[in-house]
């Protein structure tokens, strides 16, 4: 029973010790504006709350710069990733407004072979 207790306070002792950790990982008020600057946009997988605490921190601190300083830091972050590719090969969701040749009542309808499907055609009388 005593061995069992012991265990089980160390269990928890360590537990609090690694939570305490992880709470003074989101205290953000404690790093420098370079390593703020450092971790910017590499907080994609980080709990919404990091997310907060860092983005307050940040806003903080760039209300408190010069117009100079805020320059430096200004646009997207060095190691933030790109948008991607940048041949064309992009997947869109576009919605297809041209006019095909429709098969339908009076041209409306059918099944059109212009960009974008059966829109409004020509309809075959």
């Amino acid at each position: 029973m005593l061995k069992t207790t012991g265990r089980l306070l160390g269990v928890l002792v360590l537990s609090s010790a690694l939570a305490a950790q992880l709470a003074m990982a989101t205290d953000y008020s404690a790093m420098t504006t370079t390593e703020l600057n450092e971790i910017r946009g590499t907080l994609y997988n980080a709990t919404e709350e990091e997310q907060a605490a860092f983005r307050q921190e940040w806003q903080s601190r760039l209300s408190e710069m010069t117009p100079t300083e805020r320059q430096q830091y200004a646009g997207p972050p060095a190691n933030a990733p790109g948008p991607g590719p940048q041949d064309g090969t992009g997947q869109g969701m576009g919605k297809g407004m041209g006019s095909g040749k429709g098969g339908g009542n009076n041209g409306s309808g059918g099944n059109g072979n212009g960009n974008g499907g059966g829109g409004a055609g020509k309809g075959n009388k």
